[in-house]
């Protein structure tokens, strides 16, 4: 009896804390994870897999840009998750992957622009449903730690996954990672359909005609959409450029970059440990001013200390722990802009993400063979500097009073 109620104690603390449960945070993580680690596994292993399609790097970076132009479609799978419920985008996204990941891995050369189109569709119908399903079930003031908890996927994507596809390519080719994940895929689909209970009630933005551009005319939401393109066209030369600055400076193989990539993920682990734990304190608002100033601060410097391994490895964890902190602050305070309409407003911010990631890996490799590292990170900088600037004059760390149309939404049906 004791030991029932000492884990009930536990169970009830961390509902408490995060809002959900620890069963739930658990499968959530565990779905993310598999959508991460398929989305981040092309970055650090740039090199190998162009190779291996038969792609130059400056080529390559156009494919990453057509996988973003996915980004497109995000605001159709908002409303689609307005009205049908998340769980069903969740389901359509990882199957969507399974076939990109299986095309990606029979295919060479442009061939592989479809596959990687699908890929990236997964990601921008998955995130959107599930960010919104998270921030139905939990209330604001525990929606930064929620949201967080979730978001730990990606730095263990880097943390333990992209070493282990690391050995992968240098032991069995750079197709097998991609028949893994696609196979993964599968199985967090059917995790989805038998485990992940329905949220109790979800908004219809389409049942009362609300559009995604009455939702975009709102300055909030405008500024949201463009924070989000500047963040994350900066995030993508962050993504990009470190393993085909390492593979030139350094020679580093693809177990060297997998290993990087590990660092790279324990910072971002922190960065989410941290602002899990004090975002909701410190205002999210707050939190994202000040991981965008740190992390722009860290890019522009990081051409000081090029010439040594060592030392460059300690920045990239710096930067990447600044990222993520920028990141885990932004999504709970998108989600408060237009809180009628979730599923739209997360679908917009990934509109502009995927905008921001497909700027990102071209503009890193046109920057790269022009002038190289200190041109990237620059630009880089500057793109996180003018985030900053966007956070500080439109977005505040409160829900904002609905507006009259969009305060009419009705809270609708069960999935």
């Amino acid at each position: 009896m004791k030991n029932t109620s000492t884990r009930s104690g536990l169970g009830e603390r961390i509902i408490s804390f995060f809002g959900l449960s620890i069963g739930m945070i658990a499968l959530i993580l565990t779905l993310c994870l598999v959508i991460d680690s398929s989305f981040r596994m092309v970055y650090p292993f740039i090199p190998q897999i162009s190779e291996g399609l038969k792609l130059s790097i400056s080529a390559f970076s156009w494919l990453l840009t057509i996988r973003s132009a996915s980004g497109l479609l995000s605001p159709v799978f908002g409303a689609l998750a307005d009205r049908y419920g998340r769980r069903k985008i969740m389901i359509l996204a990882l199957l969507a992957q399974f076939f990109g990941l299986t095309g990606m891995a029979f295919t060479s050369g442009w061939g592989s622009a479809l596959p990687m189109f699908l890929v990236g569709l997964a990601t921008n119908a998955f995130l959107p449903a599930q960010q919104a399903y998270i921030s139905d079930q939990v209330p604001f003031e525990r929606r930064g730690r929620a949201l967080a908890s979730a978001d730990i996927s990606f730095s263990l994507s880097g943390m333990v996954v992209m070493p282990l596809i690391g050995w992968l390519i240098n032991n069995w080719g750079w197709r097998v990672p991609f028949i893994i994940l696609s196979a993964l895929s599968l199985i967090a689909l059917l995790l989805i359909w038998w485990k992940l209970p329905a949220t109790e009630k979800r908004t219809s933005a389409s049942q009362t005609k609300i559009s995604a551009w009455k939702i975009l005319k709102r300055p909030n939401v405008l500024a949201s959409v463009l924070v989000a393109i500047l963040l994350f066209s900066g995030v993508g030369v962050y993504m990009t450029f470190w393993s085909i600055w390492l593979s030139a400076d350094f020679d580093l193989d693809a177990v060297g970059l997998g290993l990087i990539a590990t660092v790279m993920g324990a910072a971002e682990f922190s960065g989410v440990i941290l602002a899990g734990l004090f975002i909701d304190k410190v205002g999210k608002r707050r939190g994202s001013l000040i991981g965008l100033g740190a992390a722009a601060i860290a890019l522009g410097l990081l051409p000081l200390f090029r010439g040594n391994l060592p030392v460059a490895r300690g920045m990239l964890m710096i930067l990447g722990l600044w990222v993520e902190i920028s990141i885990i602050s932004t999504f709970p305070l998108y989600g408060e802009q237009a809180p009628d309409a979730r599923a739209m407003i997360f679908s917009l911010v990934s509109l502009g993400n995927a905008i921001g990631l497909g700027i990102g890996p071209p503009l890193t490799a046109a920057l790269w063979g022009w002038k190289g590292l200190a041109a990237v990170t620059s630009v880089g900088g500057l793109f996180l500097l003018l985030a900053f600037g966007v956070v500080w004059t439109f977005l505040r760390d409160h829900p904002p009073a609905p507006s009259p149309v969009l305060g009419a939404a009705k809270k609708v049906g069960h999935e």
